[in-house]
């Protein structure tokens, strides 16, 4: 009976044992239920930039809808006429993928104490929403990315709900940053410079603070939220140089390469527009030799109009046009998010707009200008200043948005964003397109959203004006 008892006792104790180990040793190693943000944060990056800076958003959509670029082959989508991946990958791969990565990325650095991975996920978050309501409208932004906690068919917040939240997070994230080390080769954008990432985070805000000023139904004291971040730099800093500008620098082999280089390798759909190569000749202006190509068949620049029929684009020839010039058709390109040319011309425009601590109008203006050209490494026309002073009134709205999208080339979604948002410069709109002689105000959503959350999609749509279409103005245009 002892035996029994001792042996009972011996395998309670083994059977015990393993159960508290269980977990452990059944665990495979190669399928981890946690993925580190050093795993993380690569692959969110990448994806986000690429996402804006490739695909259709960013290689037909941005360019050809702000006219910096215009098809010469396969003209449809520059008439405003495309298929349905047009508007849903953009969703995918901003909402549903990168996002995805940076709220985990958020939480992880919550639960680890890492606050500055905790900034580094919200400030990327801000980012991507950002675009996402920019290119869509209203958007899922309170109830997104809880999908692992049960809430799949998230509402919708209207796009001034989103701003606000955004300016918020992104000051919430601005000062969570520290000392704590963040792992340099995961941070493909900034390599752990923590100062850089604050800059980031103020310069965004400023961006879209500067959307929201003048708006009456605005949920936030704009103008004082500007000005907490331009009084006081030295806790809110900003861009100071081109050697700040937020970008990522890619490499000059596949896969890790500039989208535009990849799509040259197979395609030479696009060239320069000529809504963009008028102007740049208009002013003499040297960023010409850096945006455009001369033709391979000689004679001088050559833009295409937007939205030729297949056959007329054909007609003017490829090699008798201009393509987009060496720069940005390199492997190595960066490709930009937020420059110090664009930095300063959020201050013109808000100091146009009666904040004074964005200083002076004209400084801010000319040192956009100087930005822009030094991003290049161009010299200053001597008479360039002088030649295209800056006015008044709303002549100098208009310099100061015409010159600011100049300097967005190559970074063409933020272009079309400042068309819509502005009307500035006046594009002339094709005579065939496909949205009754309207330029798209954004993309509709995808289907995807409508067949799996009807409800919400369904009230979106009523909240900004009733249907899925591309000529809704977004709430920063109304």
């Amino acid at each position: 009976m002892k035996k029994i008892l001792v042996l009972s006792l011996a395998l309670s104790l083994v059977l015990s044992s393993c159960e508290k180990n269980f977990d452990t040793i059944n665990a495979n190693p190669n399928d981890p239920t946690s993925v580190p943000p050093e795993l993380l944060l690569p692959h969110g990056i990448k994806l986000a930039v690429n996402s804006v800076q490739g695909g259709s958003l960013g290689l037909d959509v941005g360019p050809l809808w702000a006219q910096h670029l215009a098809r010469i082959q396969y003209t449809e989508v520059d008439q405003y006429n495309f298929t349905t991946d047009v508007q849903d990958t953009p969703w995918r791969d901003l909402y549903i993928e990168a996002n995805a990565d940076f709220q985990k990325i958020i939480d992880l650095g919550k639960s680890t104490s890492n606050e500055n991975y905790q900034a580094i996920g919200l400030i990327m978050r801000s980012y991507v929403f950002s675009q996402l309501t920019d290119v869509y409208g209203d958007i899922p932004y309170k109830e997104a990315l809880l999908g692992t906690k049960g809430n799949v068919l998230p509402k919708y917040d209207t796009q001034k709900t989103v701003y606000a939240g955004l300016v918020a997070d992104l000051k919430t994230a601005s000062d969570l940053i520290n000392t704590k080390a963040v792992d340099k080769t995961a941070d493909i954008l900034l390599a752990g410079n923590m100062t850089g990432w604050k800059k980031f985070a103020n310069s965004l805000s400023l961006r879209l603070l500067n959307r929201m000023v003048g708006k009456s139904d605005s949920p936030i004291d704009t103008k004082a939220e500007m000005t907490r971040i331009l009084s006081d730099p030295t806790k809110y800093p900003v861009l100071t140089s081109n050697a700040d500008n937020i970008q990522l620098t890619y490499l000059a082999d596949a896969p890790n390469n500039n989208p535009t280089n990849q799509n040259r390798k197979t395609r030479d759909d696009h060239r320069v527009s000529k809504t963009l190569i008028d102007k740049l000749t208009a002013l003499k202006d040297p960023r010409l030799a850096v945006y455009a190509a001369l033709p391979a068949g000689g004679g001088t620049y050559a833009g295409v109009p937007n939205g030729l029929p297949n056959a007329d684009a054909s007609a003017l020839g490829l090699t008798k046009t201009s393509k987009i010039g060496d720069y940005f058709v390199r492997g190595a390109t960066p490709g930009v998010l937020v420059s110090y040319a664009e930095l300063n011309f959020i201050k013109a425009e808000a100091a146009l707009n009666g904040i004074t601590a964005a200083g002076d109008a004209a400084k801010a203006y000319e040192e956009g200008i100087r930005a822009s050209m030094t991003q290049y490494s161009l010299t200053l026309p001597a008479d360039y200043l002088t030649l295209n002073k800056l006015s008044t009134g709303t002549a100098a709205l208009t310099q100061v948005i015409e010159q600011k999208w100049l300097a967005l080339f190559g970074q063409s979604v933020e272009a079309w964003t400042e068309v819509r948002r502005t009307g500035i410069p006046a594009l002339k709109i094709p005579p065939t397109n496909y949205n009754d002689g309207v330029l798209p105000q954004r993309l509709p959503y995808p289907s995807n959203e409508e067949n799996l959350n009807t409800d919400n999609f369904k009230a979106a749509l009523t909240s900004m004006g009733g249907s899925n279409t591309m000529k809704t103005k977004l709430w920063w245009r109304k």
